[in-house]
């Protein structure tokens, strides 16, 4: 099995991967996580280089060439940023989002409000944000497997937001409305999938 790393959401501390990653560990996975500051809250693009060298300490220690990398919410924009624009796709095997706003979402409009502008990630989940538009700016094909992991009950993020261009979607009927944007976190069926992503 590849090693993991995991990127937790806006407005989340690495906390709220505990029971994922424990249940990584327990199943005999190395899971990590990114070890990004505070609420996961600042810039996107600073962001990505944290991940950067988090994926290259990994594979230094685990003695691979590459990692299976998680991204919660925006730590999927964050993974993404890394893959494309910092070179990391060579060194991802699978990459597994959860609720990912790819084409953002409008809840982040609620978000810069709520931070009183102070946000940066916020600013750049916005539909149309000017950070979107230059993550999307690619045409390469992945080396990495992408897998989008959307649940009809996100309150947060559509199905629409959730889609990338050569990720495939994953279809989750669990959790409910409207806290199924983090419930894939916590509940056993929804990590039976992430578990059958990374182990086939």
């Amino acid at each position: 099995m590849h090693p993991v790393l995991i990127i937790q959401g806006f407005l989340a501390p690495t906390a709220t991967n505990f029971v994922l990653k424990t249940r990584l560990k327990n199943d005999g996975f190395l899971a990590e996580d990114v070890p990004l500051e505070g609420l996961n809250a600042g810039d996107i693009k600073d962001s990505a280089r944290i991940v950067e060298m988090s994926v290259n300490a990994m594979r230094a220690r685990a003695g691979t060439k590459q990692v299976d990398l998680i991204g919660i919410s925006m730590g999927g924009l964050i993974g993404l940023h890394y893959m494309r624009k910092l070179g990391g796709d060579a060194y991802i095997r699978r990459f597994i989002t959860i609720g990912t706003p790819f084409h953002g979402s409008h809840m982040a409009r609620w978000m810069r409000i709520l931070t009183l502008g102070r946000a940066t990630g916020a600013e750049q989940m916005i539909p149309g944000s000017d950070f979107l538009k230059e993550l999307h700016a690619h045409d390469a094909e992945h080396q990495a497997e992408i897998y989008s992991l959307h649940t009809s009950a996100d309150a947060f993020v559509s199905e629409e937001a959730a889609y990338l261009k050569g990720a495939r979607l994953v279809k989750s009927p669990h959790g409910i409305w409207p806290a199924g944007h983090y419930t894939p976190l916590f509940l056993q069926e929804d990590y039976r999938l992430i578990k059958e992503i990374l182990t086939k």
